[in-house]
C-alpha cells in the first residue's frame, strides 16, 4: 500500500483490554519480550505489550506479512526502522493509556503523544516556565511564561510534542531538538514548516493532531512537502482478527487532519 502525501495515524487506546481480546504478548519478538518483563509495574507492561503487539498487527497487514513477520532494526540513536521494507515507514509513541502509530511511505515520520495531567489543587505546580526558558527558544519560552494556569502546561507540551515528533522522524537526540523552532502558528489546512540547528537541521513539515481526548500530539515528516493525515481508531483485537486482511475500507471511526 502506498502512502504518498498521506499519513495514517492509529489511535490504539492502551486501557482495560476489550473484552474477548486475546492476550497479544506471544506476537512479541525477543527483543520486545525482555523489555516487557524488565517492566516491574504490570499496568506498564501491559500498555508495552498492547502498543508493541497491536503495531505488529497493523503494520503485517499494510505490509502482507504475519505479525511476528513484522522485523525491526535500530538506528544509531535507537530509532526502530522496519527491516527489508525501506519504503515503509513507521513511528510509535505513547502516554498513559495512549499509543499512536504513524504509517507512511517514501519519508521519515516522527509521531509523539503527551497526557495533559489534570491540576492538583493541594500540589506543587510543575515548573514548565522555567523548563521552556532553560531549554526553548525565546519565543516559545516567552509564550509559556504568559500563559496561566492549565494553559501554561498546554503550551509547553504542545511545543514538547512538535519537538519530539521532529527528533524522532530524524532519528536524533532529544537535546537536539529543544532549540527546534516550531512557534508559529499554520494556515488552515497547512503544516508548519521549520527547521532545526546544527546536528539537526531538519527540514520538516509538523501536524497537530486533533485528539480532544486530553492529550496532545504532533506528527512530522522530513522534507517540505505538505501531506494529509488520516486518524484511525484501532478495533480491538477480536474485532480485527488475527487471520483478517487489512481493511482497506474506511469500517473504522476515521477523520481527516485538513
Amino acid at each position: 500500500m502506498r502512502l504518498d502525501g498521506i499519513v495514517h495515524v492509529w489511535r490504539i487506546p492502551l486501557g482495560r483490554p476489550l473484552v474477548g481480546d486475546p492476550d497479544p504478548a506471544h506476537l512479541l519478538d525477543p527483543h520486545e519480550r525482555r523489555r516487557a518483563d524488565r517492566l516491574g509495574d504490570a499496568r506498564l507492561r501491559r500498555r508495552y505489550i498492547r502498543a508493541h503487539a497491536t503495531s505488529r498487527l497493523i503494520l503485517g497487514g499494510y505490509l502482507g506479512v504475519p505479525p511476528e513477520e513484522v522485523v525491526w532494526h535500530r538506528g544509531r540513536h535507537g530509532k526502530p526502522a522496519l527491516l527489508g521494507r525501506p519504503e515503509t515507514k513507521a513511528n510509535l509513541t505513547h502516554s498513559a493509556d495512549l499509543a499512536l502509530l504513524a504509517v507512511t511511505t517514501g519519508r521519515e515520520v516522527g509521531v509523539d503523544v503527551e497526557r495533559l495531567a489534570r491540576p492538583d489543587p493541594h500540589g506543587t505546580p510543575a515548573p514548565v516556565d522555567r523548563l521552556a526558558t532553560r531549554f526553548y527558544p525565546p519565543g516559545e519560552a516567552s509564550r509559556v511564561g504568559r500563559a496561566r494556569g492549565p494553559a501554561r502546561d498546554w503550551w509547553y507540551l504542545r511545543y514538547w510534542t512538535r519537538k519530539e515528533a521532529c527528533v524522532k522522524a530524524s532519528g536524533g537526540r532529544l537535546v537536539q531538538g529543544l532549540r527546534v523552532g516550531v512557534a508559529g502558528s499554520q494556515p488552515y489546512g497547512r503544516g508548519l514548516r521549520c527547521r532545526g540547528a546544527a546536528g539537526l537541521p531538519g527540514p520538516w513539515v509538523v501536524r497537530d493532531l486533533p485528539l480532544g481526548d486530553g492529550h496532545l500530539a504532533s506528527v512530522a515528516l522530513t522534507g517540505t512537502a505538505d501531506y494529509r493525515v488520516v486518524v484511525r481508531t484501532w478495533p480491538g483485537l477480536r474485532r480485527f482478527g488475527l487471520d483478517e486482511p487489512f481493511p482497506q475500507g474506511d469500517r473504522h471511526r476515521e477523520g481527516a487532519v485538513r
